[in-house]
């Protein structure tokens, strides 16, 4: 390929590339957690992470795992798979069942300067930026 035909061929590829974010537009690549529901502050550990179609979180509990759907603003989590680890309070079972149950009813997102908000019919849910913690996991 001789040196035009080259450059032009960096061009197009360069044109065809998706430009990168702000950061303070992404959503995908943090690690969010729950700090308020329906206006009332969250108060169990409860985290979010958006890769792609791929969505994660640790419970106050258990890890979960499960499906994403659809391009901002519109939201879907599906196929949602959770460990199975026993939880000696009855507080933090009860509330990451609550969220368990919640997160399906979720059909949009947004980001609000540094929150992300998920919303459904007669839900909101409020998630802050998490700092890394090296491998702690909150």
């Amino acid at each position: 390929m001789r040196p035009p035909a080259r450059i032009a061929a960096l061009v197009l590829l360069a044109a065809c590339t998706t430009p990168a974010l702000p950061e303070d537009q992404r959503i995908d690549g943090i690690d969010w957690i729950l700090i308020e529901a329906n206006g009332m502050p969250w108060l169990e550990n409860v985290s979010l992470r958006l890769d792609g179609d791929r969505l994660t979180g640790i419970g106050p509990c258990n890890a979960y795992s499960g499906r994403r759907e659809g391009d901002a603003p519109d939201f879907a989590a599906r196929d949602l798979n959770m460990t199975a680890m026993a939880c000696a309070d009855p507080a933090r079972m009860r509330a990451e069942a609550e969220y368990m149950d919640m997160l399906p009813q979720l059909t949009t997102l947004r980001r609000e300067r540094d929150s992300l908000v998920l919303s459904g019919p007669d839900l909101i849910l409020v998630y802050d930026r998490r700092e890394a913690r090296g491998d702690d996991v909150f």
